[in-house]
């Protein structure tokens, strides 16, 4: 059955691709602000609780990401309950792989436990470290083009992901009975340091690239001096220090559980993404 899909988050990397896969697949898609290809525009913003109302009129699932904020809980609660009213079936929810456990009080942690016990039965999806950040990120791509990548990511390891599975997996949970009440790890098939990914990346794109393994708090201070805010600075310092920890080295199966398909390995994504790192 044709499901309608209140997509928040619709411009990020995750976001236009769910889009995309359920607009294919013939599902009716809504949007904040602009239009996305046949997605409906919608007026939506976290900080206007007013707005959550029309938004959801007449939507049966909602895929979200949220803002990195110093704490998001008073809004997911209001659109939780919000979405209740509105006879809204099912929440997908795309996390991290570090939330949970980077510790109670981390603002996703709370989240995530907010939408296990709300009052719409939630999927949560916690992806690894994408694939993508090497061909989407800006200072990763400039890394690669000028043959240096600097991360504070120490010698652990990741299972890095294709936002590709991501977005299959998310479309499939909001499409899909099975999933409701469901925390899903997705992980490509490979777990792999970063001096790996970019050796596999230089291999792809015929040039010497390498790791060089920055200071946790070098790496912090230099975005709070690029105007990085805080909340977003102390996201990726947590994410990093759970990589360091190797939080995001084990592989799982979740991705070929829910879209039936294995996922893409890193080596793939390389050779696909290699063009635009010549």
């Amino acid at each position: 059955m044709p499901t309608t899909v209140l997509v928040l988050g619709a411009a990020g990397r995750t976001g236009r691709r769910v889009v995309s896969l359920l607009a294919e697949q013939g599902h009716t898609v809504r949007v904040p602000g602009r239009p996305e290809g046949s997605a409906t525009p919608v007026r939506f913003d976290w900080s206007d609780p007013a707005t959550y109302p029309p938004a959801l009129d007449g939507v049966d699932a909602i895929y979200q990401w949220l803002p990195i904020s110093p704490d998001p809980t008073t809004e997911v609660a209001a659109l939780l309950d919000d979405a209740k009213s509105a006879g809204v079936r099912r929440v997908v929810h795309l996390s991290t792989t570090t939330a949970r456990l980077a510790g109670e009080g981390f603002p996703l942690d709370e989240a995530e436990r907010l939408l296990e016990t709300g009052p719409v039965p939630a999927t949560i999806l916690r992806p690894n470290v994408f694939a993508e950040n090497f061909s989407e990120h800006p200072a990763i791509l400039r890394g690669i083009r000028t043959g240096v990548v600097a991360v504070p990511a120490g010698d652990g390891r990741v299972a890095p992901i294709s936002v590709e599975d991501i977005a299959a997996a998310a479309a499939a949970a909001l499409t899909e009975d099975g999933h409701q009440h469901k925390t899903y790890s997705l992980t490509g098939p490979d777990s792999l340091s970063f001096s790996d990914m970019t050796a596999i990346v230089g291999a792809a794109a015929g040039k010497p690239v390498r790791y060089q393994a920055m200071d946790p708090a070098e790496f912090r201070d230099a975005l709070l001096r690029g105007g990085t805010p805080g909340p977003v600075a102390d996201f990726y310092a947590a994410m990093y220090e759970g990589i360091r920890n190797d939080w995001a080295a084990d592989v799982t199966d979740d991705v070929q559980r829910i879209t039936g398909r294995p996922p893409v390995s890193f080596a793939d994504y390389a050779s696909a993404a290699a063009a635009l790192w010549r």
